[in-house]
Order: structure tokens, then sequence, then C-alpha cells
């Protein structure tokens, strides 16, 4: 049997495998419902790790969020994570790097509010071509992607990389100090296994960017999902979710009003889950030194 386990944040390790605060977690995709993982709180940080291995290719080749659609309620999400930017200094006449962009969604929406944006993801035909990395942006952002990575730290200095001198990155990710284990709702939410592979806690995801003399400006427990929009909020999206069998696709099929009227506490949550978000994420803006 292979013995320890090694934190990839703080670099704290242990012989026991698995760690003793650690839970099964199944997977929230229908695909590979029927698969469990562990998923392990590293002691000394807090920060949450998947232990088994996993191919990306094997699953990442039907992720259902490639099907989401650019719609009112997309828009929605996109316009208030653009409000988080802005309220870092993004205006319109400065540039921005979306990076690990996926089908570009909010490269999109950025452009149509007049934001200079450009978005890379290697995985993606669209927004793949290396070149748009050849130079520097004002705002550098990755919003749900530090979590799928193996190497976390490293993600980060490529992120940085890429900003110019005085310029901004901002990093949306899972918190792991707000998410329990146990709880349903956190199963088939934020813990998205085996996808969400290391999720940091607030102090090392500072700690990280903070590294280089980078100064950290802002520290926020939020999601651009949770809006006050009616029916957009991560209370309601998670609860939607378990309705459908624990599984995320059900937030990309077509709506259902069949479904909704079989759970009909989905509307409770529809209209009013804004006033009661978990607060499982968080986001960090950090300003690089002024000579780079």
């Amino acid at each position: 049997m292979i013995k320890g386990v090694k934190c990839c944040f703080c670099g704290a390790s242990t012989d026991e495998r698995p760690p003793s605060d650690s839970a099964p977690v199944r997977c929230n995709v229908r695909e590979f419902q029927d698969q469990v993982f562990t998923v392990w709180r590293c002691a000394h940080c807090g920060s949450l790790h998947t232990l088994e291995p996993i191919n990306y290719d094997h699953y990442y080749r039907n992720y259902p969020i490639q099907r989401q659609k650019y719609d009112a309620f997309t828009r929605a999400t996109l316009a208030k994570r653009l409000q988080i930017l802005t309220r870092a200094g993004l205006t319109g006449g400065k540039t921005l790097l979306d990076y690990g962009c996926g089908s570009g969604h909010f490269v999109r929406y950025a452009r149509e509010q007049g934001v200079q944006a450009e978005g890379y993801d290697p995985y993606s035909e669209a927004f793949g071509d290396p070149a748009v990395l050849e130079r520097r942006y004002d705002f550098v952002t990755a919003q749900d992607v530090l979590e799928h990575v193996d190497e976390p730290a490293g993600f980060i200095d490529s992120m940085k990389r890429h900003v110019a001198p005085g310029g901004c990155v901002v990093i949306g990710t899972p918190n792991a100090d707000a998410i329990d284990l146990h709880h349903r709702l956190d199963q088939v939410g934020p813990l998205h296994q085996p996808y969400h592979r290391h999720i940091a806690s607030a102090g090392e995801l500072q700690r990280l960017i903070a590294v280089g003399g980078w100064q950290v400006v802002e520290f926020s427990k939020e999601w651009y999902v949770d809006t006050r929009i009616p029916f957009v909020n991560s209370a309601f999206l998670f609860r939607y979710f378990e309705s459908g069998g624990g599984v995320m696709d059900v937030g990309f099929d077509p709506v259902s009003p069949l479904h909704m009227l079989k759970h009909p506490g989905l509307f409770f949550w529809g209209l009013f889950g804004s006033f009661f978000s978990r607060k499982t994420d968080m986001v960090v803006v950090a300003r690089a030194p002024a000579v780079g």
C-alpha cells in the first residue's frame, strides 16, 4: 500500500492515506455518477485535495459545462463577474486576458461592454492560440480554473507572467475554509469530483499570490453566480442539481416545467436563494509591482 500524501499548497505531509479528515464524494457528472472519490483536508492549511489520480481526457471529453448557452441567465452571471473586475479598476480602456476561458462567454461579454478582452484556453479550438500570451495585460483573470489544475502554484506563476507592471491578477475559486466535506450541497456543488483536484484555503491562496512582492488589494467571499436576479444564485443551483439526481448536467439540460412542479421547494430557492448563499467561493485581487 502506498503511504502518505502531501499538500501541494503548504507542503505539509502525512503518513496517513487517506488522512483522517477525509470523505467519500460521488461524482456529480451524469456519465460518471457511479464513481466515488476521496477528498481529504490538509491538517496544516485546511486546503482540500482529491486523493485519486485521473485521466483528464477521459473525464473532460463530454464535460457538461461545454453545453452552456450564451443566454440571459449566463449573461447575468457574467455581468456580476465584470462588476467584480470593475470594482478592482477595470475600465474600457484597459486590456484583459481571461486565462482558461473555456468557451469564451466571458470574453464575448466583456467585449460587448467595451473591454479590450482576449481569451486563452489550451483545450479550446477558438481560444487556443498562444500568440495572445506574447504580450502583457492590465488584468489577467482565471475564474473556476485554479481548482482544476494539478500544480496550482505553477498556474498562478504562469498567470503573473502575463500581467503588465502595476496590473492585476484576479482569481475566483472555491474556498476550502467554507466547504463541509460531509454537507450534501457541498458534495453536489463546490467539491465537484473528480474535477476539482485542489481547493485552496483563503490564507494559502493569498500567500501564493503575494509571492514576489504582489499586493493583495481585495479579498471577498463571493461567486459570480450569486445575483439578486430570480433563479440565478448558488442556493437554487445546487438544490436544482440535487433534485436532478445529484448531477450538474441538469443545469445544462433544457428546463423542464414538470421537474419544477415535482420539486416546488425550488421556487422558494429560486426567488430567495440569494439571501441564503453558503458562500463557498472566494475572489482574490492582487496587484503586480509597479516595475516588472
